[in-house]
């Protein structure tokens, strides 16, 4: 949230300049990267109501790219970091997206779509921050530098507009970046008119009469995104304007004495502004930065006090910090243990049903072992901290995740799902110690399976024979160097972690089955199939809160369990909003996905994570980008596929022969509708293959019987290739 009202008061004093592009050229320009997303990615309000990322957000970016390249600017882009520690409950502020969200389906299922939008556009959509880390493999694509703050990106801008050095020679962000010790800021850059908006902070003091410290006040108490408005200024009959907050300031002398002079004020002793106050102002002038000697140090750290971490967080390794600046890995799971809460939020479809809570639940499982893969090689302070889950749906409840090896046993009791058992937490410790992946047998396995990709299939081949297993199951002899070295290593621990290999390599059911379905371009999409078929999510039983108002008969099961699995794969759209008939209990499955795939991917970086601090793995390298980019689920999925999917099938028991003319007509945001209906068709074909081996294994037949039926029912409605 930027300062209220501060870029109105701006645009009405006339103090932001305008200049010719052509100055910028040859400098290397410090970017917000989060200011600069909200500026460049397409509004697509479609998105709240089929999930995953906007369509048209690599052409957006890599447009942007060029046009920066085309006039010789080289952008450095810093994003943020880990969150500042917050006082304040969860959910103690209510949040309001559902509503809006519930809204809009109904207003589209009343068939204004044009009003359903406008509703959904206002009602939160996707998430900023579960886009970066495909934002950052964009630009490591690109060859684009760029950077992740250790906590705020506006501060360690500031750190490197400042520098002797001069490691940016400007810097491109919002208006509040006026705060931090920067002497003008570029808040926009229209290269297409050749021209860049900008503010001189002393035109601004200027036309305030404030010092620097004065102006800090006056920010501070109007609101920004570190804390609330003064409340006595919310509450002003006449309404709250920034030149009010500026007029306070100037009478008091300073923002201190304003709330001291309101201290009796209930609004204010009751939020306790006072401490929030002083701590914001901290907050700014100490922030911790990442410095040009690889330290993470507060600014003006001569003058920051010795409790910093009370204001901003708990003091990390500045190893740790490092992998967060290099993109290797991201920081929800470090943001949970530091504030020691993750907070969950409804999804895009609302949550409303009962088996999503249960789900859940059952995810504190690999949560679980995710944390303690981060806890454990760090001070004995973090591996005894206490963590706790927090649902929107129960927000008084809160669920501990007992992520300290002597509580293994305790967790076994409370934790549910697949898996929950104290071995499957152990493992987590125990799987450093039982994998030795060398040169010479990835070379071996490349030459044997005839390709160059390492990637979880990879792993499960290499070790589906019991003697080339064995050659795995010893100690490590030397940290792994190469990349595919790390890359295997955190594939087979993951794998053994999640049941699909034993203890001894050798491949469980689930293995099997996983082997037998892979291709080089489903994994993904496999791997969360069968993890969803061990949650009792992925069948043709309906959830206890259905929207879909058809009939209930063989037909609709099959096309219900069909479309749920083919949403897992990926659509080719064309830039722009999804048109097409969307569908909410699709969108309730795609939420079951997005949280699986979420965890799975928190649960890679952290084994990625623990290599790196437990010594296997040699650190002075170049390749910690292209790692998370081979780490699974970079990006969300959205449910396009699966409502295409359910509408064609739909159409095949109205009017088969009319069911693709109907679907094309339907769908016109596709780019090849043909092609993506066959390689949905042929991923449910892998499916199969793995079905057929559970049900040989005997195992959940009641779901692969769902399958096998749903199969035959599919043979005669299949599109003609």
């Amino acid at each position: 949230m930027p300062i209220r009202h501060f870029d109105i008061f701006l645009a009405e004093r006339r103090l932001i300049q305008t200049s010719a592009v052509t100055l910028l050229k040859d400098q290397k320009i410090g970017i917000d990267a989060n200011y600069w997303l909200r500026k460049v990615l397409p509004k697509e309000p479609t998105a709240v109501a089929i999930g995953g990322f906007p369509s048209g957000i690599r052409a957006a970016i890599e447009k942007e790219l060029e046009n920066f390249k085309k006039h010789r600017i080289q952008p450095v882009f810093v994003f943020q970091g880990l969150n500042m520690v917050r006082k304040d409950k969860p959910f103690s502020n209510q949040d309001s997206r559902p509503g809006r969200r519930e809204n809009g389906w109904e207003t589209y299922d009343n068939g204004k779509l044009d009003a359903a939008l406008s509703i959904w556009a206002s009602s939160g959509g996707v998430q900023q921050s579960d886009m970066i880390t495909y934002v950052m493999e964009i630009l490591t694509e690109n060859k684009v530098e760029f950077i992740r703050a250790p906590y705020s990106q506006w501060a360690q801008l500031s750190y490197m507009h400042s520098h002797p050095r001069h490691i940016v020679n400007r810097v491109l962000g919002g208006s509040e970046m006026l705060i931090w010790d920067v002497d003008n800021v570029i808040v926009g850059i229209d290269l297409q008119k050749g021209n860049y908006s900008w503010l001189s902070k002393k035109t601004v003091l200027s036309d305030l009469g404030l010092s620097e410290d004065q102006f800090l006040d006056v920010c501070i108490l109007a609101g920004f995104d570190y804390c609330p408005t003064f409340p006595p200024l919310s509450n002003n009959m006449i309404g709250f304007t920034f030149k009010g907050t500026h007029d306070l300031v100037k009478q008091h002398k300073t923002g201190f004495n304003v709330v001291q002079a309101y201290a009796d004020d209930p609004s204010v002793s009751k939020t306790h502004y006072i401490d929030t106050f002083c701590r914001t102002r901290c907050a700014v002038k100490y922030h911790l930065v990442y410095t040009d000697d690889g330290e993470v140090r507060p600014l003006h750290h001569e003058r920051a006090p010795s409790d910093l971490h009370e204001i901003i967080g708990y003091r990390l390794p500045d190893e740790v910090y490092f992998y967060l600046l290099t993109g290797m890995i991201g920081p929800q799971v470090i943001n949970c243990l530091e504030s020691g809460v993750l907070i969950e939020n409804a999804p895009l479809c609302n949550g409303e049903t009962q088996e999503y809570h249960i789900f859940l639940q059952q995810l504190l499982n690999i949560r679980t072992q995710t944390l303690s893969l981060l806890s454990h090689p760090l001070h004995k302070f973090y591996e005894s901290r206490k963590v706790i889950t927090v649902f929107w749906f129960d927000p008084n409840e809160e669920h501990i995740m007992h992520h300290h090896p002597d509580h293994c046993h305790t967790a076994a009791n409370v934790l549910h799902g697949p898996n929950n058992n104290a071995s499957a937490l152990n493992t987590v410790w125990e799987t450093t110690k039982t994998w030795s992946i060398t040169p010479a047998f990835i070379e071996e396995e490349k030459a044997r399976q005839k390709t160059s990709r390492v990637d979880v299939r990879f792993c499960l081949k290499a070790t589906q024979d019991p003697a080339q297993a064995a050659k795995t199951v010893h100690a490590p002899v030397k940290a792994l160097e190469s990349t595919d070295e790390v890359v295997s290593m955190v594939f087979c621990k993951m794998l053994e972690i999640r049941d699909f290999l034993t203890s001894k390599h050798i491949h469980t059911h689930w293995g099997t089955a996983f082997t037998a379905a892979a291709t080089d371009d489903n994994q993904e999409a496999l791997l969360t199939a069968f993890e969803l078929i061990r949650f009792d999510i992925l069948t043709s039983n309906e959830y206890s809160k259905t929207y879909d108002k058809g009939a209930k008969d063989d037909h609709t099961k099959h096309i219900r369990l069909i479309s749920r699995a083919l949403s897992l794969l990926p659509m080719t759209l064309k830039d722009g909003p999804f048109i097409g008939q969307m569908n909410r209990d699709i969108l309730v499955f795609n939420s079951f996905v997005k949280a699986l795939n979420r965890s799975y991917r928190n649960l890679c970086e952290m084994l990625l994570l623990s290599l790196f601090l437990n010594d296997g793995v040699k650190r002075d390298r170049h390749d910690y980008a292209e790692l998370s980019i081979r780490m699974p689920y970079v990006a969300d999925i959205n449910a396009a596929l699966g409502m295409v999917i359910k509408y064609y099938l739909e159409q095949t028991v109205t009017d088969g022969s009319k069911a693709m003319e109907a679907t094309e007509k339907t769908f016109t945001s596709a780019v090849d509708l043909i092609r993506d209906l066959q390689k949905g068709f042929e991923f449910w074909d892998n499916v199969m293959k793995g079905i057929k081996v559970l049900k040989e294994a005997k195992s959940f037949q009641e779901t692969c019987n769902m399958f096998l039926e749903a199969d035959e029912w599919l043979k005669s409605r299949r599109p003609q290739k």
